[in-house]
């Protein structure tokens, strides 16, 4: 017990630095994106001679915003729905009934935890590219949704523990297995659902490596390659570089936090196994 003490306050310690120099570099970067660039480049942390929109509006008039934020929500909500849709069959299945190779399809599923798409990404590309959804948002979204194996995990642990005597109740009600999945099941399984959109939606909406490999036309782009198109060049673009960054990642983290205690309730549902 001692030792835990002990350990306690510097862990602490490492993540309230970590904490705060990560809430400075947010609040440097929202304060910058309304300076102009040329207060930008002479005084980068004086006091600000000139506080405005003005970036903003050059942001959604003048850089398309819209238009990226638009593929950016499109592939999103896409991934989103196949991943609902796909995982919580697949977890369902594997939790609830015994079947031939289980413990394999799992195990399956649990070693895709540990490598990332940049290592597939050559067969990946030759898919797609003989399937002929280069250049397309499509594409995005297969590769993104594919990424299931967090989903069926927590799922899967969370349908195994469901009394068996709800499925039993269900039967005796006349209900076939889609009715049983859809109208009982699945509305169990929300917080954890819900959860799982949480915690993908940061992922897909910050994914750059995979729009970068698929997406080539400027008008299909999503925000990050927007972001990236200015930190090109950023001394030329810094303005536009901060308010981008801003728009793309403070919305985002609002809407975490305001959520995060239902992705802990959800995650530590679909997590601990009683």
């Amino acid at each position: 017990m001692k030792s835990i003490s002990r350990k306690t306050p510097i862990s602490s310690a490492i993540l309230w630095t970590y904490s705060l120099l990560t809430l400075f570099v947010l609040a440097y970067m929202t304060y910058q994106s309304f300076r102009p660039k040329k207060d930008l480049l002479s005084a980068t942390f004086g006091w600000p001679k000139h506080f405005g929109f003005g970036n903003f509006r050059k942001l959604f008039v003048d850089a398309g915003f819209f238009t990226y934020l638009l593929n950016s929500a499109l592939i999103l909500f896409g991934a989103l729905l196949i991943v609902v849709i796909l995982s919580t069959m697949v977890a369902y299945g594997i939790g609830k009934f015994n079947f031939k190779f289980k413990g394999g399809i799992l195990l399956y599923f649990l070693i895709g935890l540990m490598f990332p798409v940049q290592l597939g990404i050559v067969p990946i590309f030759l898919l797609i590219r003989d399937m002929g959804l280069m250049n397309s948002q499509f594409s995005v979204i297969l590769v993104l949704a594919s990424g299931l194996s967090m989903p069926v995990f927590l799922l899967t642990t969370f349908f195994s523990k469901l009394p068996h005597d709800l499925y039993e109740s269900a039967k005796i009600d006349g209900a076939g297995e889609w009715t049983t999945f859809i109208r009982v099941m699945f509305p169990l399984a929300s917080p954890v659902t819900f959860s799982i959109c949480i915690i993908m939606s940061m992922q897909i909406w910050n994914q750059f490596f995979v729009p970068l490999i698929f997406l080539h036309t400027e008008t299909k782009k999503t925000i990050p390659l927007m972001i990236m198109k200015f930190t090109n060049n950023v001394i030329y673009n810094m303005d536009m570089a901060m308010v981008g960054s801003v728009m793309a990642t403070v919305p985002l983290l609002i809407l975490f936090f305001l959520f995060s205690g239902r992705v802990v309730e959800g995650v530590a549902t679909g997590g601990v196994k009683g």
